[in-house]
This record gives C-alpha cells, structure tokens and sequence, in this order.
C-alpha cells in the first residue's frame, strides 16, 4: 500500500502538492487526473523520492519512503516518464536490459541467465522484441514508449509509475500497451500510478482515480468521479457531458465547446419516394432513437430509410443488405437510420402537424398481418423478422436521452390506441392486439430550442406526437386494409 499522509512538497521550498492525503491499495490501477500544473507529476515524484517532502509523510508497504536506500526503491518502484531521450545510442536489448540493474549481483554487476530470460520474455510481450537488435535513437516515439515500458517491466517492480505513458502511441498501440498493463496488474498484484490527461482512457483501465487540482486532492474513489459533470466543468473550465461506454459499463466524457452546429429550422428535409424505398434526408443530423435494422439505439443522423422488401425476404443478413441497398443509391450508410417493410410503400402515410410551437412529422407504414397481443399466450419467435408498422417520427425540438425514451413511450400508445380502436386483434388468440411482432420505432429531434427532458403524455410535446402518430396509423391502416380488400 501506498499511504500518503498530510505532504506537502515542491521544488526549492515552493509548495507544489499542499496538505495531501492519499491511500493507493496494492494491486491497483489508480488514475491521476488534474488540469495541467495540477501538481501530478508533482506528487509522483515526492511518492518516488525524487524529491524531498517538507511536510507529513509517505510509506511504501508500511515502510517510510525515506528508510529506502535508492537501490532498495529501484527493486520495488519503476517509472515511465514522458521522455524517450537516452544520451547514448544503445541497442534496444541493452535498454531493456537496464531495468534490471537493482536485481545484479557483484561489483561488475553482469547479466545472469536469469536477467536474459525476463528481458526476452519482457521483449516480446510488450512487442519490442523484432527491434532488440536496432539502436534505440532509430526508432519511432511509439516504439521508443514500448521499449521504456518494456525497461520498466524488466525491473520487476512492485509499483509501477506512468506519466503520461501513451503520450506518443497510436490508438492500437495504446490499447495494448493498457491491456498489457492491465494483465500485468492482475496477475502479478501490480500497483500502477498513472498520469493519465485522456479521461476516456482513464475510465476504461483505472480501477481508482484521484482528480488533483492546485496542488490539493479535490476527490478521489471509484470511477463515478468521472460522473461528477458539475465536478469535472469547474476543475476543467470547459462544459462537459457524461455517459456510458456503448459496451463496457464504463463512462466515458465528452467535452462541450462554446459552439453549435448550424440550427435545423424547423423541419426542412429533402423526401424521395421509390418503388423501393422512401428516404427523408435532412439540413442537418436529428438526435435520434431507435431499433432500427440500421442506426439502430441513440444517434446523430441526416438520411432516414424504409426499404420495401418482398414478403419471403432472407432474413439472414438484414444490416449487411441495407448497407448494401444504400450504396446502391448514393446514400451513406453512416449516418443513416435503416429498415425494411413488406408493407407496399405507396400504402404510407405521412403527417406534418404544428402544436404551438411544437412542429411534429411522422412518417409511417403499417400492416397487420401479424398483430400480435402481447400479454397472449404464444410461441416466441427469436429470428429476425420484416419490420410491419415502422414509424418515424421528427419533432422540432430539443429532447434530453431521458425526453427521447418517454417519446418512444408516447409514439407506442399512440400506436395501440389506433389498433383498439380499429378493433385489430392477434390472429392466434383472438384478442385485441398491442402491435405486431415486428414494429419499429424512430424518434428524431433537431434539437433546437431549450432543452425539455420530459415528452410523455402528459406533456405538450407528448400529445404533439400521440395526436400526429394516432392520425397517421388510422390512415396507413385505412389504405393496408384497403388494398387487402383489392387482393381478394
């Protein structure tokens, strides 16, 4: 353990780090984190020894930093600094080869099988090992990183200290010099001190983090600092917005800078309709919700997409075949909603409605073939399945996350309300029915205006979208079931 009690400390009688206590548990990964001149590197260098504490104390494994005879620090601590400048032109074996000076023996203090054995081991799992034969001077500043990394390692040590370790790596290289790292520090009890600025990156391989500001400890503990938007937008002076990580449950920060994207007036789209497809594409991307087939979650997206499909379509690769289909048709697949339908797209319905201020257009095609109730009884069906009432509803508005799910919540009333009324029912069970088995929902707001986190019906904005939802299903549904009529 690291147990850092009321320090204070600098350069030359100044006082960098003021008063700070601190405890880093053996075998964790502990971010750093600070604007810069925070005093992080700062407190490294006092936990290291580097420089000397004016006040309070510090204690390596029950054991004061100052008892430590430098050899003794270097079996049990290694640092990998910012610099990759070595004076003299060694061959990167003989780099790595250094970290293990603590550990020889005898006056000379020559290489044992041993010191070989974990610097080529060390080598190659921090992929420098093609390079042990090339002087140090030739290689890359990434390339330069790893070999110090692979330095550090070769020590052995019990704690390991990283500034800014992949300040000159690529973002492959980056992830795994920290998966390494990370694999080092579970399997071996490892405990890492990172300087880290990326607080993405601090969020997805730290265990503990420590936010440093002026020289104090302003909050430490576990990841959920990095929720602390109020926290981090005073220490920062920069607007920030938190969230998860799409698929570790890991937050992840995104910074607000004092700009915007030209406003969406409106709503102001460009619609072609084919045989094919129907496509709105707007001025500018729409905050948007959805299950799509593609785009599917939350998104920024321009071009909104029904594809029209025959009854018997593969349903094997349904992404891979939109992406396609776009291609085809000069739309980008990447900032893009996707879904299909078998309904006949001439069948769809489309309404524009104003509630004060509030522009709502819903864009909708419906089919009930397979209605379905779902509290009856059934089999479940895992597959894939052709979407049957796709709805897409735009709303000239500014929706919070939490806003855009309670708009879902008011386009899916909206929608069963339309089918009791017709009187739809499940085939199989003969009751009224609550949707098909195949629906798909798309909110999609411009985001102008103030924000408003609620879209429910109880809201203005929530009957905007049951009202202009409700007339559009009654409408699809009306042609559907007129054209079945036709077919018989």
């Amino acid at each position: 353990m690291i147990d850092i009690q009321n320090v204070t400390g600098g350069y030359h009688q100044k006082a960098i780090i003021q008063n700070l206590t601190l405890s880093i548990e053996t075998g964790k990964f502990y971010a750093l984190i600070g604007p810069n001149g925070s005093g992080k590197t700062t407190l490294v260098k006092l936990i290291t020894g580097v420089l000397p504490i004016q006040e309070g104390t510090i204690t390596l494994f029950d054991q004061s930093i100052q008892s430590y005879s430098a050899s003794a620090r270097a079996k049990i601590m290694a640092v990998l600094s910012q610099e990759v400048h070595v004076e003299f032109d060694f061959l990167v074996e003989e780099i790595v080869m250094l970290g293990r000076y603590p550990h020889q023996t005898g006056f000379f203090k020559y290489p044992s099988k041993k010191d070989h054995q974990v610097v080529e081991e060390i080598m190659k799992q921090t992929n420098v090992f093609q390079f042990r034969k090339q002087p140090f001077k030739r290689l890359s500043g990434g390339e330069k990183q790893r070999v110090l990394l692979a330095k550090a390692l070769a020590q052995e040590p019990k704690i390991l200290f990283l500034d800014e370790p992949t300040n000159h790596l690529d973002m492959k290289h980056t992830v795994i010099m920290l998966q390494q790292l990370k694999e080092y520090q579970q399997s071996r009890q490892l405990t890492i001190v990172a300087i880290l600025h990326d607080l993405n990156t601090a969020a997805l391989f730290a265990d503990q983090i420590g936010l440093l500001n002026e020289g104090k400890l302003v909050e430490t503990g576990d990841l959920s600092i990095l929720q602390n938007e109020a926290l981090l937008t005073s220490i920062y002076e920069v607007d920030v917005k938190t969230n998860h990580h799409p698929v570790l449950p890991k937050p992840q920060v995104s910074v607000i800078p004092n700009q915007r994207e030209q406003d969406v007036f409106d709503i102001e789209y460009d619609f072609t309709e084919t045989d094919r497809y129907i496509h709105l594409e707007f001025n500018g991307k729409l905050r948007t919700i959805s299950n799509s087939v593609l785009g599917e979650g939350l998104q920024w997206t321009k071009n909104f997409c029904n594809f029209h499909v025959d009854k018997n379509y593969n349903c094997s690769c349904p992404k891979n075949d939109i992406i396609n289909w776009l291609r085809e048709a000069g739309i980008s697949e990447f900032d893009t909603a996707g879904m299909m339908t078998a309904v006949n797209l001439k069948d769809r319905s489309i309404i524009e409605e104003k509630f004060g201020d509030v522009s709502i257009l819903a864009v909708l095609t419906a089919g009930v073939g397979n209605a379905v109730d779902i509290t009856a009884k059934q089999p479940v069906d895992l597959g894939f399945s052709i979407g049957t009432i796709n709805i897409m509803v735009f709303i000239d508005a500014h929706l919070t996350d939490g806003a855009l799910v309670n708009a879902v919540q008011s386009v899916t009333e909206a929608k069963t309300k339309a089918l009791i009324d017709l009187k739809i029912k499940d085939p199989n069970s003969g009751t009224l029915a609550s949707g098909t088995s195949t629906d798909i929902t798309l909110v999609a707001a411009t985001q102008n205006g103030e924000p408003t986190p609620y879209a429910g019906s109880g809201t203005v904005i929530g009957k905007a979208i049951g009202r202009t939802v409700y007339k559009a299903m009654i409408e699809a549904l009306q042609k559907y079931k007129k054209r079945c009529e036709q077919q018989l």
